[in-house]
């Protein structure tokens, strides 16, 4: 009779029959030292250990290394790390970079090689369980539970999946203190500063994704400011990242608003004895605020959630503030790619920060000039720019519109009847995920550094003090 062939598993697995993929470690590899600011969101997917390559495994490690001591990640620093000076890594550092041309989907990269990872271990799992099988029959279940359960534990994280009952209890606990908070005439969320917006959202809520867009000149910028400020004197710690603005420009008209002086003799440095004194008045109040500021150009937004976790993690991070979107740098090396899918790529990760920080991300975003182009100059949700996935991602998508700016003289403000068109504003709520819908009326003054209520009482745009 003839033997059938069996196969011994009591040793070690042919390095050549394990699951590796050699292009998915030079790909994250590569992408890392070309964006090394994706770096601590890898760190979170993949250890050392996901790394076949024993070569691979070593430059990841002297990353997360130079990581944890802060010094910068580039193809030069990582050629003269210690580890790794040798003229034959150095050329195949180089030819890592070549191989990518960008970083832009390192984290799915590092996902699948996540997943090659565990299933490496699940096969060497298998051959030492039979090995372990002949040799110690008895403590072989004992063994297997517990090596099954660390590769599982290692796959899944086990805040992912949460009880029913735990969420419905929250969800009660959270009902209750938005009772309290409006029996007591608070806002439920962070408060915006407009009290008729409050009443519409409830104020900013974590997860939320807030759409603020509108034509150039709008007063975006200005808007965005007011609400900065508003979040910073609730207590509540502000990052903001404006990729049109540098920080002295964003400070400087902080100081105005704050300090009530003329706007254009702070540019022109005609500043008296008083005005010096409500200055310096104001920056006292403003240094009191957590509000941090980020004006680097062409941010992608896999380095803005980077530095947002970071901030998160040291309790610094309790709203976000992109200006604006279409100045992110959102371009792909993807010859396939359009405008259109990478600004849609870009809000998707704007909701999914706001998601996973549990954090009130609030999005500038130009219009399109069909705006301009009709008679009614009433922003639709159709003119957003460039993509419909902005509308889409986002739970509230607020437009601001200046009446004055078009030639108007006065205006239908609902229930404030006709009212003269200079000084105000207007806010419509065109999507409101959670709520209603409406139109805000609000004013401001000339220099759009103070931003009030329509009605709010003894309230001057242009008084002298400042409204801190």
């Amino acid at each position: 009779m003839k033997r059938e062939n069996q196969t011994s598993y009591n040793r070690p697995a042919p390095v050549d029959l394990l699951p590796e993929s050699p292009e998915l470690e030079k790909a994250v590899l590569g992408a890392l030292i070309l964006d090394p600011e994706y770096l601590p969101d890898v760190a979170e997917i993949v250890d050392k250990s996901a790394f076949h390559n024993a070569d691979n495994g070593k430059i990841y490690g002297t990353m997360l290394s130079m990581l944890a001591e802060g010094a910068g990640i580039d193809l030069y620093t990582l050629s003269q790390h210690p580890e790794l000076k040798s003229r034959e890594t150095a050329r195949y550092l180089t030819e890592l970079t070549n191989a990518i041309g960008s970083g832009i989907n390192v984290l799915e990269h590092a996902r699948q090689l996540k997943d090659t990872e565990t299933r490496r271990r699940i096969c060497l799992f298998g051959y030492e369980l039979a090995a372990r099988a002949v040799s110690d029959p008895y403590g072989v279940v004992d063994w297997a539970t517990s090596e099954i359960t660390a590769i599982a534990d290692r796959t899944v994280r086990s805040d992912d999946i949460t009880p029913l009952s735990d969420v419905v209890r929250t969800t009660l606990v959270d009902l209750e203190r938005r009772q309290q908070a409006r029996q007591a005439g608070e806002c439920i969320g962070i408060p915006t500063g407009l009290q008729r917006l409050d009443a519409l959202t409830g104020g900013w809520r974590g997860g939320q994704l807030v759409v603020l867009a509108g034509r150039p000149g709008t007063g975006k910028s200005a808007m965005m400011l007011h609400f900065t400020r508003v979040a910073a004197l609730a207590g509540v710690p502000v990052c903001v990242f404006s990729a049109e603005m540098p920080n002295a420009q964003l400070a400087g008209r902080m100081l105005v608003g704050g300090s009530g002086i003329d706007s254009g003799s702070f540019r022109t440095g005609d500043v008296g004895t008083d005005d010096w004194r409500k200055l310096e008045q104001a920056a006292a109040d403003l240094s009191a605020m957590s509000v941090y500021l980020n004006d680097r150009a062409n941010i992608t937004m896999g380095a803005i959630r980077s530095q947002c976790k970071a901030m998160a993690r040291r309790g610094r991070c309790g709203m976000v503030v992109i200006d604006y979107l279409q100045l992110l740098d959102t371009a792909s090396r993807n010859t396939n790619s359009t405008r259109e899918r990478e600004i849609a790529a870009a809000s998707r990760s704007a909701k999914l920060l706001a998601k996973e920080l549990d954090v009130p991300v609030i999005l500038l975003s130009q219009l399109s000039r069909k705006v301009e182009e009709r008679a009614d100059k009433t922003p639709l949700l159709s003119d957003l720019r460039e993509s419909g996935a902005i509308e889409q991602d986002a739970d509230i998508v607020a437009f601001l519109d200046r009446p004055a700016m078009y030639g108007r003289t006065e205006i239908d403000a609902g229930r404030y009847g006709m009212i003269p068109a200079e000084g105000v504003g207007l806010m419509h709520i065109a999507k409101n995920r959670e709520g209603a819908t409406g139109c805000i009326v609000y004013r401001h003054n000339k220099s759009l550094t103070r931003i009030f209520d329509y009605d709010a009482p003894n309230e001057d745009p242009d008084r002298e003090d400042g409204p801190f």
